[in-house]
């Protein structure tokens, strides 16, 4: 009786190569994920808030204070708090709504999916290791859900983190309108609420700047590639107008088919647009007079 098999050099290479293209996989995907999140934080570098790096470091970077004072003539002692700085509302709401989704635990391009990312493809180094994870550090520091997670109760303590103030002014009022996180504000003055929320905000723009500068050196000293049009695609807009190329307008009566391509030779019951106004003056030639007429 023979026994038919293979020899294990055969099984050795079957599991090498199942193995090569897990491998490829899990790099295709890495890549994916660092191209999407590149397009994003470059969004969010547009933003206006992100204009001026110095604005942003003074508002994550803000905690209490106050001055005490003392009467010379009574002795007597107050304290004082110093006003909180506030950037405009609409600002940090717009802001809010860019860097969202690098915040979003179920988002393709939350940051510790990204930072996995890039150790998944990228050549590292001890030092470039190092800087993935303090980048982590600050985006983790940044997260109003880090690291006890989003809520799954109601407010019962008398007293709230900043985080929480942050995350029931972001997510309770202005990303989502959740309930529950609502009511980990309660009591609090919108004022406030705005002012951690700022806080907060700041802080992801500028992790997610940092993590986009990061991505761009390890380009350039090729421990990395992506596509070179991730880094020139136009990601927003900033003209204020626009007008639609064409090749040239048709009508038809109501109820006429629909060419099934913009190849397709169209019938006699089509119209160039132009053949329904009567031009006065007529055209006379390429250099004379003409009139444009408005079908509005």
């Amino acid at each position: 009786m023979k026994t038919v098999g293979s020899t294990p050099g055969s099984w050795q290479g079957s599991s090498e190569a199942e193995e090569q293209l897990t491998r490829d996989t899990r790099k295709a995907a890495a890549v994916r994920t660092i191209s999407r999140f590149l397009l994003r934080a470059r969004l969010v570098q547009e933003h206006s808030l992100a204009a001026d790096r110095d604005i942003l470091e003074k508002h994550a970077a803000w905690t209490m204070s106050f001055r005490i004072t003392q009467n010379r003539h009574t002795g007597q002692r107050s304290v004082v708090m110093v006003p909180a700085p506030l950037l405009p509302t609409e600002q940090i709401e717009s802001a809010a709504a860019r860097v969202r989704p690098v915040f979003l635990s179920g988002d393709g391009v939350h940051y510790d999916k990204v930072l996995n990312a890039l150790g998944e493809v990228a050549t590292f180094s001890a030092g470039l290791k190092k800087n993935v994870e303090v980048l982590r550090e600050k985006f983790r520091a940044a997260d109003p859900d880090y690291p006890d997670g989003r809520p799954t109760e109601p407010r019962s303590a008398s007293s709230m983190t900043n985080k929480q103030v942050a995350g029931a002014w972001l997510y309770g009022h202005l990303l989502h309108e959740d309930e529950m996180r609502r009511s980990y504000g309660a009591g609090i003055s919108a004022e406030q609420m705005l002012l951690y929320a700022t806080k907060t905000v700041c802080s992801e723009m500028l992790a997610t700047v940092e993590a986009l500068h990061l991505i761009e050196r390890m380009v350039t000293d090729g421990s990395l590639e992506v596509a070179e049009a991730l880094f020139t695609e136009p990601i927003s807009v900033t003209a204020t107008e626009w007008a639609p190329q064409i090749a040239g307008a048709y009508v038809a009566d109501v109820g006429t088919a629909m060419p099934e391509s913009l190849t397709e030779p169209l019938g006699n019951e089509w119209s160039e647009v132009h053949e329904l106004f009567d031009f006065n003056p007529p055209v006379t030639g390429s250099d004379g007079p003409s009139e444009t007429v408005d079908p509005t």
